[in-house]
């Protein structure tokens, strides 16, 4: 018991006594963990700011009631039934729709730019009317009539509205002007949208088919139970959904909660990655540390310690090192949180009633991984410090002799033909499923790594010292030293180079995907599309193209035809066929001919369906049991009783924007549906022969000016903008990737300090014999470039093997032409010169520093 004290005291004090060594090993912790932490925190305020807001909209409503399955809602008829019972006290439509805002009138209208938030036109009820989330007017009067309007104060604010301010709305039938006569106050309203309201009558007339009201909110009469009013309505009204409102806000927070799953395992992932690649750095660290202490433990033997408590006061300062990194990875982590929510709310997009999303998970699970996983790469060199035998107190010197690499290299070599051999197994594999090809490529990612991690010193000895060798020959003999000394230890240069070739490689596969995918976006729209031009609505949010827009493309000079592509609530045979793929409720509708829009070829029969009927692709049709010259019956469920016959005039080969079926406008209008469930999804335009098409752009641009929402593209346009939304997404991978970047590059840090420590004799040495200051700098940091350069390299290359591995065997998916970014590369490897470079200026600085006497003294 007393030994175990004692070394338990000698642990605490080496760690005390080594500020600097802490501080680097901690720093990796921290990283990893903050990252896991963050996910976690950042998840819990998401979900806390839905549930803070799903909460409020149903608070106080005793009943939700919903129209019958496939309607839009109760019917007028309903709801004055409901109006009239007992039970009931008052109903309110809850109902919203996105509407684009300009200020300054319809001579000279400015779209208001929410940014982030949306402009939304309401219901507006009286505070003593309303059920559920409770309003106050706090500016001017209500709105009464269908020219005035309410606007949230919040909003107002941030957009600069004023009471008595005339507004130009434009919503998806038509515009008008309205003016500002209040402003109200809503619970968690933060001000990053802009909502306005109108009286109850305006909103149905204008926004409703007169048939249907939408859904209800229900409070019930004083001392009704809200569970005895959803039964009695239940009963009542059979064929109409009725729920608590405290149920409701239940199922829409446990449907929000399964969709920010994703989110979570999505960042925790790239924790995960942070924190592996930081396992290798405090692996190195601990590494290093052993070696530099051989003599302190050949003494601690010597005096009676026994190997089991060496090893585990080495495992003891693991955990100790890993519990504080943790627990600040925690504090990071809530800090980083903090940052995120302040770059929202900046960017008008905050989080309402989240809080910093503190959880016992946000907590606990990041401790124990870190402090884990620092114990388990502390473990191999822990044992390694117990096998230190007595005799080793008698040398001269600490450093560490080189051990032979035979058996992991060997090993090595064989996990890389192992996973290179998987790995074309997976790309080459035509006739395999996706998936096993991907298992294939992804056991053989696996093993490569672990090859390239064992094979690493080996494969370091004639590339790193010679590429040294090159570097610093304009250095004379600095720069052969430099070399000299990066061959010394080909284990700890590996290792360090390993964690910068793992992020890196990461980085190029992620890049080979990206720049595929915009390629493979970019071939399938231009050899898709053939119209000259393509007129749309925002490309954000649910606005739709406005109705005008077909009428205006058609009256407009150099046009020769239009062709309206829309998305109707209609079934052919009961089948909703829409663009997103079958179901949905939808079915995709043309007016004109597709062929003039998208590229059409028709196997069997025409694709023409300017007049009536409907085509299908091959596969669809099959899947159906379609065939040219069937007749099937249109219908439009829970919107009419009404049904036609509609013939399917032609098969065509499988597409990918049309990649279902399309009916014609003239079928279904004979259907006679209510205009408003008809939503413009876009219209293609072709020019007259000869026109000069940017006249004709102009021409376009100059017919829906006043619209302020439509946009005319080009197949160009249109392949640009898919183009940045890969960017988008790619932006965020490598946002989260340079976590990884950074704890690599602490790597090299790391590594260089540890290694200025241990040989302080041999730099002080150097500078007794006339090295001067810049000379040790520069020596230091050609060892550091050289480690940047050959893990960039060795990354690179893994990732570029990979990348074309795992796009081959996504083949059967639609990607095809893979594509390599070399700028990206390019880039890389230049970048690693500079991370070799600015890793090495601490370290390097330390060098310069150090008194010549003293180290020779030591």
């Amino acid at each position: 018991m007393a030994r175990n004290s004692t070394m338990r005291k000698v642990s605490l004090r080496n760690i005390a006594s080594h500020k600097l060594r802490l501080a680097l090993t901690v720093l990796a912790v921290v990283l990893g963990t903050a990252f896991i932490s963050g996910a976690f925190m950042f998840t819990n305020a998401l979900s806390n700011t839905f549930d803070s807001a799903v909460n409020s909209a149903y608070s106080d409503v005793d009943a939700v009631v919903s129209g019958e399955e496939g309607a839009p809602g109760v019917t007028v008829e309903q709801r004055e039934s409901i109006d009239g019972e007992d039970m009931v006290a008052r109903t309110n439509v809850t109902a919203s729709t996105t509407v684009v805002v300009a200020t300054g009138g319809a001579e000279d209208p400015e779209p208001i730019q929410t940014g982030g938030g949306t402009s939304s036109l309401t219901i507006w009820y009286a505070p003593e009317d309303v059920v559920g989330n409770p309003i106050e007017m706090v500016d001017g009067s209500a709105p009464e009539t269908a020219e005035e309007v309410a606007v949230n104060a919040a909003g107002a604010e941030n957009f600069g509205v004023s009471v008595g301010d005339e507004l130009l709305v434009v919503d998806p039938e038509t515009r008008y002007e309205v003016t500002v006569t209040g402003m109200y106050e809503q619970e968690l309203d933060q001000g990053a949208s802009l909502m306005i309201s109108v009286p109850e009558n305006v909103y149905l007339d204008r926004y409703t088919d007169g048939t249907h009201a939408g859904e209800l909110l229900v409070a019930g009469t004083d001392g009704t139970d809200p569970q005895e009013l959803v039964d009695y309505l239940t009963a009542t009204y059979p064929e109409l959904g009725v729920e608590t409102g405290e149920q409701l806000a239940e199922e829409v927070s446990e449907l929000i909660s399964t969709a920010l799953d994703f989110v979570n395992y999505f960042l925790i992932a790239f924790g995960l990655v942070a924190l592996l690649v930081g396992t290798f750095l405090i692996a190195n660290t601990f590494s290093m540390i052993v070696a530099q202490r051989t003599k302190e433990f050949a003494l601690l033997r010597a005096l009676g310690a026994s190997r089991g408590q060496i090893t585990r006061s080495v495992i003891l300062e693991a955990f100790i090192v890993g519990l504080i990194g943790s627990a600040l990875g925690v504090l990071a982590g809530m800090g980083l949180v903090a940052l995120i929510k302040a770059f929202m709310a900046s960017q008008d997009a905050a989080l309402p009633g989240s809080g910093l999303g503190l959880s016992t998970s946000a907590v606990i699970v990041p401790i124990v991984l870190g402090t884990v996983v620092t114990i388990i790469s502390a473990w191999a060199p822990a044992r390694k410090a117990g096998q230190v035998e007595p005799v080793e107190a008698m040398r001269s010197t600490e450093a560490s002799t080189s051990q032979p690499l035979i058996v992991r290299t060997v090993a090595g070599v064989i996990l890389l033909a192992v996973g290179i051999l998987l790995g074309l197994g997976g790309a080459l594999w035509e006739d395999g499923t996706t998936a096993n090809r991907a298992w294939l490529v992804g056991g053989g990612a696996l093993s490569l790594i672990v090859g390239f991690f064992l094979a690493g010193p080996a494969l370091s000895l004639p590339i790193v010292p010679t590429f040294g060798r090159l570097i610093g020959a304009p250095f004379g003999a600095i720069g052969k030293l430099a070399s000299t000394n990066s061959r010394r230890n080909p284990r700890r240069t590996s290792t360090t180079a390993f964690a910068l070739a793992l992020g890196i490689a990461l980085v190029t596969v992620i890049g080979m995907l990206g720049q595929t995918m915009k390629n493979s976006v970019s071939d399938l729209l231009e050899s898709n599309i053939s119209a000259d031009y393509v007129l749309t609505g925002p490309t954000t949010g649910s606005f739709p193209t406005p109705r005008e827009v077909p009428q205006r493309a058609a009256e407009t000079d150099g046009v020769a035809e239009t062709i309206t592509y829309s998305s109707i609530p209609v079934a052919s045979d009961g089948i909703y066929s829409s663009s997103f793929g079958p179901g949905g409720g939808v079915s995709n509708v043309i007016q004109g001919d597709p062929a003039d829009m998208v590229a059409t070829e028709a196997i069997e029969g025409t694709t023409d369906i300017s007049e009536d009927g409907m085509i299908a692709t091959e596969s669809f049709a099959a899947e159906q049991g379609w065939s040219v010259g069937d007749v099937l019956e249109l219908t439009a469920p829970g919107i009419s009783p009404a049904a036609t016959d509609v013939e399917v005039v032609g098969i065509y080969e499988d597409n990918d924007i049309l990649n279902s079926s399309v009916i014609s406008q003239g079928a279904v209008e004979r259907l006679e549906l209510p205009n408003d469930i008809t939503q413009i999804l876009a219209v293609g335009v072709n020019g007259e022969e000869g026109i000069d098409m940017d006249q004709l752009r102009a021409n376009l641009e100059d017919s829906v000016a006043d619209l302020l929402v439509v946009q005319v593209m080009s197949q160009e346009d249109v392949t640009g903008m898919a183009g940045q939304s890969v960017n988008q997404m790619l932006n965020i991978l490598y946002s989260l990737l340079a976590l990884a970047i950074i704890i690599a590059i602490l790597g090299i840090v790391n590594t260089l300090t540890l290694s200025v420590i241990e040989r302080r004799q041999e730099l002080g040495m150097l500078r007794a014999v006339g090295a001067q200051r810049r000379q040790v700098r520069t020596m230091i940091i050609l060892e550091s470039v050289q480690i940047a350069v050959f893990g960039a390299v060795a990354g690179v290359l893994l990732g570029l093997f990979l990348g074309w591995a795992f796009l081959e065997a996504l083949s059967n998916t639609g990607i095809e032409n893979i594509a390599v970014p070399w700028a990206m590369v390019g880039g890389v490897l230049v970048g690693s010169l500079v991370v070799g470079v600015l890793a090495a200026i601490f370290p390097a600085q330390r060098a310069a520093k150090t008194p010549p006497l003293d180290a020779i003294s030591d």
